[in-house]
C-alpha cells in the first residue's frame, strides 16, 4: 500500500506540467508554467529589455517621468527574498572559511611583528658593536655572515630533537671559521685588533637574543641534579662567616656592608643575563664590588689572590645563585673570554668547588664542631678553644668540658625561652582580667540588684599575684563572701514551715 501510494505520488505530474521551455524540468503555476531556471532567464531578459527601455525614456523624458515598469510575479519576489535570506545565512563552511582566513592574516601580522623586532635589534646591535669598523663591505659581510648562521642556528634550535651537543659545536665551529675569515679576508686587513672583540658581541646579540630560552633550556635540564646538589650544599653552610674563611672583610663597616650586599645581588643577577659576555660581565662587576669591600675593611692590604679567593667564596655561600653549575656550563661552552675575564670566571669555578669539597680542616674545626654546625646544634666560640686544648688537660678532659658548655649553652638557651614565655603569660593573664572586668561591669549594668564582687586587683608584682592566689585558693575568704549578709537579704520574708500531708490522709481513710 505505501508504495502504491508513492508511485501514485510520483507519476502525479501529468506531461502538461513540464517546464513551458521545454528543458525537461517540472513547471510551476506560480511561474507561468516554467521551472525556477527558465523563469529567472526569461526574468532576466525582461528587466534587460526594460532597463533599456528606462534608459531610452530618461534621455527622452527630461522631467524624469518613471515609464510604466513590467509587472513581476509575487511569487518570485517570494523566491527572491527567500534565496537572499539562504545567502545570507550563517554557513558553518563560510564561517570556518572567514576564521582560517582571519587568522592568517593576525598570524601574518604577528610574523611581521616579529620580523621588525629582529631587524630593530639587528640594526641596535650593528650601530653599537659594527659602527667602529672602517670599510662598508667588511661590515656588509660581517651582517651577511653572522644572519645567515643566525637562521640556521635557530631552525636547529627550534627542533627539540637537535642535541645540545650538536648545537655547541656548531656554534663553536662557526667562530672559529668567522675568526679565520677575518684574519685571513682581504677586506678585513685595514681593521682595528679590536675587531674580534666587536664581531664576537654582535654574534652573541643576534643569536642569544632569540635563542638564548631554548639553549639555556636544554643545559638546565641535564644540570638539574647538579644545580640542586649545590643550592642544597650551600644552603647546609649557611652558618660559616667571614673570619672562618680567613677573609679580611669586616660586614660591621658600613662601606664593606654596602659592598658586600651589592656583591650578593650582582651575582644573583647572574642567572637572568640571557648573552654569554652579560653574564661574564655581572661577575666582573662582583669582582669590582669584593675589592671595593677588602679596601674599605683593610686599606692597607692589597688585592690578590690570597684575599680575593676567600672572600668570593664567602659571597658565593650568602648569595646562593640560583642556577649556578647551568650558568658556569653555559658560560664554558658560548663565551669568549678575554685574558682578565677568564681568569675571575676560572675564579668562581674554583670557589664552587671548593664549596663542594668544604671539610672541618678547611675552616680550621674539629670534626666534631664541623658536624655539630651541619646539624645546627651550639658549639663552643672560637675564643674558648685554646682554654680548653691546652697541654695542661687531655683529650678526655677537654671533651668532657666541651660537653658542659654545650650542656650550659643549651640550659641557658631554655632559659630563655622561659623567660619568654613567662613575658608571655602575664600579657596574657593581664588581658583576661581585663576581660573579667569587662564581664563584670556589664552584669553589674544588667543586673543592679547583684552584689558587687570584690574589686579584682591589678596584677604588677609577685606579691599581689600570691595576694590574689591566697584570696582564691583559701575557702574560708570565699564562704566568708558567699554567706555574708546584705540588708536587701533581712527585708526577705521568713520561709514556709513544711507540712506533714500522709498523716492528714491517714485520718481521713479511718473516718
Amino acid at each position: 500500500m505505501l508504495a502504491a501510494s508513492s508511485t501514485i505520488a510520483v507519476n502525479s505530474k501529468g506531461d502538461t506540467e513540464l517546464c513551458r521551455n521545454a528543458c525537461g524540468f517540472y513547471g510551476n503555476k506560480i511561474w507561468d508554467g516554467f521551472c525556477s531556471k527558465c523563469y529567472r532567464e526569461v526574468y532576466q531578459q525582461a528587466r534587460q529589455i526594460q532597463e533599456g527601455y528606462d534608459g531610452r525614456s530618461n534621455t527622452a523624458n527630461p522631467d524624469n517621468t518613471s515609464p510604466p515598469s513590467i509587472p513581476t510575479s509575487p511569487s518570485f519576489s517570494n523566491f527572491q527574498e527567500k534565496r537572499r535570506s539562504n545567502i545570507s545565512m550563517r554557513n558553518p563552511l563560510r564561517q570556518m572559511v572567514n576564521r582560517a582566513g582571519s587568522l592568517r592574516s593576525s598570524s601574518n601580522s604577528a610574523v611581521s611583528s616579529i620580523t621588525n623586532d629582529e631587524q630593530a635589534i639587528e640594526h641596535e646591535a650593528a650601530s653599537k658593536h659594527l659602527d667602529t669598523m672602517k670599510t662598508d663591505d667588511a661590515r656588509a659581510d660581517i651582517k651577511v655572515q653572522v644572519k645567515t648562521f643566525s637562521s640556521h642556528f635557530h631552525k636547529k634550535c627550534m627542533n627539540k630533537n637537535v642535541h645540545i651537543d650538536a648545537l655547541i659545536q656548531d656554534y663553536a665551529t662557526f667562530k672559529d671559521a668567522l675568526k679565520k675569515r677575518i684574519h685571513t679576508h682581504p677586506i678585513y686587513q685595514h681593521e682595528n685588533e679590536d675587531l674580534i672583540h666587536s664581531v664576537r658581541d654582535y654574534l652573541e646579540k643576534i643569536v642569544f637574543t632569540r635563542d638564548y630560552s631554548s639553549i639555556f633550556l636544554r643545559i638546565a635540564i641535564t644540570c638539574e641534579e647538579k644545580d640542586l646538589s649545590i643550592q642544597n650544599r650551600i644552603s647546609s653552610l649557611h652558618w660559616i662567616t667571614a673570619p672562618m674563611l680567613d677573609t679580611v672583610i669586616n660586614e660591621n663597616i658600613p662601606a664593606a656592608h654596602d659592598a658586600i650586599y651589592k656583591a650578593i645581588n650582582v651575582l644573583i643577577e647572574l642567572d637572568s643575563k640571557t648573552t654569554p659576555q652579560g653574564k661574564i660581565q655581572s661577575i666582573m662587576e662582583c669582582k669590582s664590588c669584593i675589592e671595593t669591600a677588602i679596601h674599605a675593611s683593610n686599606s692597607s692590604s692589597g688585592i690578590n689572590a690570597d684575599s680575593f679567593l676567600p672572600a668570593l667564596i664567602y659571597i658565593v655561600l650568602k648569595a646562593k645563585p640560583p642556577r649556578l653549575h647551568s650558568n658556569m656550563q653555559f658560560l664554558s661552552h658560548f663565551s669568549q673570554p678575554s685574558g682578565e675575564q677568564l681568569y675571575y670566571l676560572a675564579n668562581l669555578d674554583s670557589a664552587v668547588r671548593f664549596i663542594e669539597l668544604l671539610q672541618a680542616e678547611h675552616l680550621g674545626l674539629s670534626s666534631d664542631d664541623f658536624s655539630l654546625y651541619m646539624r645546627g646544634e651550639p658549639v663552643l666560640p672560637s675564643e674558648f678553644v685554646s682554654l680548653f686544648e691546652s697541654t695542661d688537660c687531655d683529650e678526655a678532659t677537654s671533651r668532657q668540658r666541651r660537653k658542659k658548655f654545650a650542656l650550659y649553652h643549651e640550659l641557658d638557651h631554655h632559659c630563655e625561652k622561659f623567660d619568654e614565655n613567662l613575658v608571655d603569660f602575664k600579657k596574657h593573664l593581664n588581658q583576661t582580667v581585663a576581660d573579667i572586668r569587662e564581664l563584670l561591669k556589664e552584669s553589674y549594668a544588667r543586673f543592679p540588684n547583684l552584689e558587687k564582687f570584690p574589686q579584682l586587683i591589678d596584677i604588677d608584682s609577685n606579691d599581689q599575684l600570691e595576694e590574689l592566689s591566697t584570696l582564691v585558693t583559701s575557702p574560708k575568704n570565699i564562704s566568708e563572701i558567699f554567706d555574708q549578709s546584705t540588708s536587701e537579704n533581712e527585708c526577705l520574708p521568713e520561709p514556709l514551715a513544711p507540712e506533714i500531708i500522709s498523716q492528714q490522709t491517714k485520718g481521713d481513710d479511718n473516718s
